[in-house]
C-alpha cells in the first residue's frame, strides 16, 4: 500500500503520531491533523485502526469520520473492511446516528478500489443493511449486478435520491428488473407506502428509457395501475412509444388528467403533450375549443385550457415548420 499524498520532511516518533491520533478529537484542528497523519504513510494506519475499531462511539462523530478518512488515503481498505463488518448494537439514537455517519464514510472510501473483492464487499454489506454510504459507493461500479441494492433503497427516505440516481446511470442495462418491479405489487396485502413509492420511482426512470413495441407490451398494465400517479406516467409512455393505436387513446387521457392531477405531474403531461404535438394537436384543438365554447366568462379562466394553450404555444415556437404546418 502507498502513502497518501502528504509529507512531512521528517519521521515523527511513534509517540507524536499516537498524539496526532489523539488530536483527531479537536474539532477545529482535524484537518491538519488528518494531513499529518496520512504523511506519516503506513505507520500511522496501526495507531488509527486501534482508534477506530476499539473507540467509543459518540453522538460527536466527526473525529472518527477523520480516522475513515486517513485510512482510505493510506489505502488501509482491509481496515475499513474490518470496521464495516463489526457488529454493533447501539441503544443511544444521536450515538447510533453518529456512529452510522461513520460507517457510511467508510463504505464511500471503499469506492476508491473498483476491485471485484470490494464489489461483493459492498453488495452483501448492501443486502443486510441500507446505508446511504453503501449505496453511493456502489453506484460509482456502474454494475447492473447491484440493482437489487438499488431497487430496495428505493423504499429508504434517506437513500431514495443515491438509489434513484443509481439506477438511472444503468437502467438500460437492467430493463427486465425495473419491469418487473415497476409491475410488483403484494396479492395478499395493500401496499405499503414504501413499496408504492419504489414503484413510483422505478416508473419515472423508466419514462427516460427508449422501448421497442415488444417492450412497451410489458409495461402496458401499467396504464391501469390503481395509483393514479403511475398511470400518468405509464400514459406519456405510451404517448412516446406504444403502437400508433395506443397514442391517441393514451393523450385523450393524460389531457383528462390536466382537471385532477398534482402540480408536478400537469408539468409532466404538458412536457409530453408538447413533445409529442405532432401526433396530439388535433386532440389539444378539439379540447380546447370545447372549453373555450362551454367556459362561463372569460374562457382562459380555465386551468386546463390556460395549459393547454401553453402546450400549443410552446411546441409551435419551439419548431417552426410545426407552426407552419398546423397554421394550415
Amino acid at each position: 500500500m502507498q502513502a497518501g499524498p502528504y509529507t512531512t520532511g521528517r519521521d515523527y516518533t511513534d509517540e507524536e503520531i499516537r498524539s496526532f491520533v489523539a488530536d483527531l478529537e479537536s474539532l477545529p484542528g482535524g484537518d491538519l491533523t488528518v494531513a499529518l497523519l496520512v504523511g506519516c504513510g503506513q505507520r500511522a494506519v496501526g495507531p488509527v485502526r486501534e482508534f477506530l475499531l476499539n473507540g467509543k462511539p459518540r453522538g460527536v462523530f466527526q473525529p472518527r469520520q477523520r480516522a475513515v478518512e486517513v485510512l482510505g488515503q493510506l489505502g488501509a481498505k482491509d481496515v475499513l473492511i474490518e470496521f464495516l463488518s463489526q457488529k454493533r448494537d447501539i441503544a443511544d439514537a444521536v450515538v447510533r446516528f453518529g456512529e452510522e455517519a461513520v460507517e457510511n464514510s467508510a463504505a464511500r472510501e471503499l469506492a476508491r478500489w473498483r476491485t471485484d473483492e470490494i464489489f461483493d464487499f459492498l453488495m452483501n454489506l448492501g443486502q443486510q443493511r441500507m446505508l446511504a454510504g453503501v449505496v453511493d459507493a456502489l453506484r460509482e461500479f456502474d454494475r447492473p449486478e447491484a440493482v437489487t441494492v438499488f431497487l430496495r433503497a428505493l423504499e429508504d427516505d434517506v437513500c431514495r435520491p443515491i438509489g434513484e440516481e443509481a439506477l438511472h446511470r444503468i437502467a438500460a442495462m437492467c430493463k427486465p428488473e425495473l419491469f418487473e418491479a415497476a409491475r410488483t405489487v403484494p396479492s395478499d396485502r395493500d401496499e405499503k407506502r414504501s413499496e408504492r413509492q419504489r414503484r413510483r420511482c422505478v416508473v419515472r426512470i423508466l419514462c427516460d428509457l427508449e422501448f421497442s413495441e415488444n417492450e412497451w407490451i410489458e409495461l402496458r398494465p401499467l396504464l391501469e395501475d390503481s395509483d393514479k400517479e403511475i398511470a400518468i406516467m405509464a400514459a406519456e409512455m405510451a404517448v412516446d412509444w406504444a403502437p400508433a393505436s395506443e397514442k391517441q387513446a393514451a393523450a385523450q387521457f393524460l389531457i383528462g388528467c390536466l382537471e385532477w392531477a398534482h402540480w408536478f405531474l400537469q408539468i409532466r403531461v404538458q412536457e409530453c403533450l408538447r413533445r409529442n404535438y405532432s401526433r396530439v394537436h388535433e386532440l389539444i384543438q378539439k379540447e380546447s375549443a370545447l372549453r373555450r365554447k362551454s367556459a362561463k366568462g372569460e374562457p382562459l379562466a380555465d386551468p386546463v385550457l390556460r395549459m393547454l394553450v401553453r402546450v400549443q404555444s410552446t411546441a409551435k415556437n419551439s419548431d417552426p415548420k410545426e407552426n407552419v404546418q398546423h397554421a394550415q
